[in-house]
């Protein structure tokens, strides 16, 4: 197989809902710019959606959000022909390389990892129901880095641990078994994490996120929009994501840091009216969302598109994954274990047809 010949990047989310604006600030907007000079490989990561959703009538509404998610990437302008998108359960060789790579990972390490309390606590799950799926998430996590032998993982600041833990998994076994995985870097979001609106129980005082429900999603409707906007507060209770409020952070993902800048001036001095900053950041948000929703509508009419997407990409993510995983059986002397009986069987068979 022809490695890389351009630095491999592997990003991705869990389809447990549509991809919403901080999604787009955070991270589409990057793998867009990204795919030009990188090869990139977008996980849908249907298996970690189980760790904190196993129920059946919860997995049951995956395949739609499988379909959404990949609809808002190639209508945000990400290629197909450019990008690798594949289906992280259909790759069976991840699942084999997590499962040795949990032999290199005590479990105090993962223990450690404070997001996965946070995951646990999003799911209403208490500490001593955390599975093992959920506390091995980050070494299934480092199976699907290193099974494509990326070498950049963009990430939030709240993810830079397990990239850390990808990197343990990759240092460890080359050093026992010799070098074989590149070490991952983790390439951080300069954005910071835009804030929810008050459309959910946590509202501003939480990052957007899917099942929050305080997210403004790429897909909503202009007057939707509009109605989330406007329950941006300007106070000191907006204020829990950082010491700016939660208005502000969207006039400077969207308007940009001078105009955001004057708005702050002009809400202070009472020169300008609520009212008017969310008419400027509705403004803005739309037209951004605008040719979104458009080149959505064409996609979707597409018939068959985003299978067809899928399918190709996991094939492509198969071809990889199991050049991998071979090549980390051999180093690890499983391989010529196995061959090794197999060629012991091979020759009682011969011998017994043997002539006396």
């Amino acid at each position: 197989m022809v490695e890389a010949s351009k630095p491999r990047l592997l990003t991705g989310d869990r389809p447990t809902g549509a991809l919403h604006l901080g999604h787009l600030v955070g991270s589409l907007d990057n793998r867009v710019a990204l795919q030009h000079d990188h090869e990139c490989f977008i996980i849908v990561a249907d298996l970690h959606t189980l760790t904190t959703r196993p129920r059946k009538h919860e997995f049951g509404e995956v395949p739609g959000f499988v379909r959404e998610m990949v609809l808002d990437q190639l209508a945000v302008g990400i290629d197909p022909s450019k990008v690798t998108f594949y289906l992280q359960s259909a790759v069976p060789a991840v699942y084999d390389l997590a499962v040795l790579l949990q032999m290199l990972v005590p479990k105090a390490r993962l223990e450690q990892v404070k997001s996965l309390r946070s995951m646990a606590r999003a799911a209403a799950m208490s500490d001593d129901a955390m599975t093992m799926g959920l506390l091995a998430y980050p070494v299934l996590q480092a199976a699907d880095i290193l099974m494509a032998r990326a070498t950049i993982v963009p990430v939030g600041l709240d993810n830079e641990e397990h990239i850390a833990i990808a990197r343990e998994c990759a240092s460890v076994f080359n050093e026992l078994y010799g070098d074989l995985f590149p070490l991952p870097d983790a390439m951080i979001s300069r954005s910071p994490a835009l804030p929810g609106v008050a459309t959910g129980p946590a509202g501003s005082g939480a990052k957007m996120s899917k099942s929050l429900g305080n997210a403004v999603y790429l897909g909503d409707p202009p007057e939707r929009v509009r109605e989330k906007l406007a329950t941006l507060t300007y106070d000191a209770g907006d204020r829990r994501l950082g010491d700016e409020a939660a208005l502000l952070m969207f006039a400077r993902a969207f308007v940009g840091d001078a105009e955001a800048a004057d708005l702050r001036r002009e809400l202070d001095a009472g020169s300008t009216s609520l009212a008017a900053a969310h008419a400027l950041i509705d403004e803005a948000v739309n037209a951004r969302l605008a040719p979104i929703r458009e080149r959505r509508a064409v996609l979707a009419g597409d018939v068959g598109l985003v299978e067809e997407t899928l399918v190709d990409g996991t094939i492509r993510a198969r071809e990889v994954a199991n050049h991998t995983l071979a090549r980390a059986r051999d180093a690890m002397g499983l391989e010529s274990l196995w061959s090794g009986l197999v060629a012991a069987t091979e020759a009682r068979a011969k011998a017994r047809r043997r002539p006396y």
